[in-house]
């Protein structure tokens, strides 16, 4: 059975709360108001009691505008992950695709005509079957048993198991999910250390190591990157137990050189499908790496990418943004903040001491 998909109107004009009201098609989307204000601090206030699975918000508002509303909600814990749709002015447009950085993607041109209602609708559709195939999800990360068997191949040092678990439907849909992969992530992370407090690590170490992993996790940009973290933590760990394999290293390292080479700028870089190029198993592929070059393939990535970007920044011809895309980043703000921890340096100050 559907359940009710809850929607909060917050604008300051009655006569487009009452449009909004009377005029979207509810049953559509299985919807229903939870909520009408008119300004941002009263939704705020209204969210600490209710969850909306949608907000509708007006840009301009008294008190506190769209924008402001939508980095509270994107900053805070408890509310973060609330689609917003934002309703804007022509000539608020510019201001209003600023709220991209607060994870806003959908904007709706006043004045609110019959088309604009039907393409508000047709977002709001999309967002319940997201919201439906989110729940069938968690359904089927509960009724799975993988947590269970993720420690037992751990017991087992079954790579090989583990390995089947990283190319499984369930870790690949949850991985490329924004929310899920959060979920998924911290579990097999939380169910690795468990398994390492077992064997000979002391507490001390495990919680400071821990720390650092989730804090780590937690500061990747998308879920690309954060699978690669992933997959390369349970491997570096697991092939400690592993002995070097076959008499062709070498020559596998050298095409691993060479695929980094030819795809280290690329954004969504996953050494699951350069194991799958090279036709080895990921758990060989960084034993070999970390064997032959001393450090693991993100490593090598960003070393590779940080030393495209520092070529780049001797020349004005490209802005930062620009560069960070050019280096394989998506997230301008995420490649400043890794360029300034590897060189001391943020992008702007690098390139002024350069020209």
């Amino acid at each position: 059975m559907a359940t009710t998909f809850k929607v909060l109107l917050v604008d300051d004009q009655q006569i487009v709360l009452d449009g909004l009201k009377e005029q979207l098609h509810w049953s559509r989307f299985c919807g229903a108001i939870c909520g009408c204000v008119s300004d941002g601090l009263q939704a705020l206030e209204l969210l600490k009691c209710c969850r909306p699975d949608a907000i509708i918000s007006d840009i301009k508002m008294p008190h506190m505008d769209g924008i402001e509303l939508a980095r509270q909600i994107d900053e805070s814990p408890l509310l973060s992950g609330i689609p917003i749709i934002l309703l804007s002015g022509y000539r608020e447009f510019a201001y209003a695709q600023s709220a991209i950085q607060y994870h806003v993607h959908h904007y709706i041109l006043k004045p609110v005509t019959r088309q604009k209602l039907e393409q508000l609708e047709d977002i709001l559709i999309q967002l319940y079957q997201d919201r439906e195939a989110s729940h069938k999800k968690l359904l089927a990360m509960s009724e799975s048993s993988y947590q269970q068997e993720i420690a037992q191949a751990l017991h087992r040092h079954d790579v090989s198991a583990i390995e089947d678990f990283f190319h499984s439907p369930l870790y690949r849909s949850c991985m490329a999910d924004r929310a899920w992969c959060d979920i998924m992530g911290s579990r097999l992370i939380t169910l690795l250390y468990d398994y390492l407090a077992r064997i000979r690590f002391t507490p001390d170490s495990l919680k400071s190591s821990r720390s650092h992993t989730l804090k780590t996790w937690y500061s990747l940009p998308n879920p690309a990157s954060k699978a690669n973290y992933l997959e390369e933590l349970y491997f570096d760990i697991l092939n400690l137990l592993l002995a070097q394999k076959g008499d062709n290293t070498s020559a596998l390292y050298r095409y691993a050189l060479q695929y980094i080479e030819a795809h280290y700028t690329e954004p969504d870089f996953s050494i699951s499908a350069m194991a799958d190029e090279m036709n080895i198993t990921l758990s060989w592929l960084s034993t070999l790496f970390k064997q032959s070059a001393g450090k693991n393939l993100n490593a090598c990535v960003t070393e590779k990418r940080m030393e495209r970007a520092r070529e780049l920044l001797r020349s004005p011809h490209h802005s930062i943004s620009e560069i960070a895309h050019m280096c394989g980043y998506d997230d301008a703000g995420y490649f400043s903040s890794l360029f300034r921890k590897k060189t001391g340096m943020n992008p702007t100050e690098y390139r002024n001491c350069q020209l």
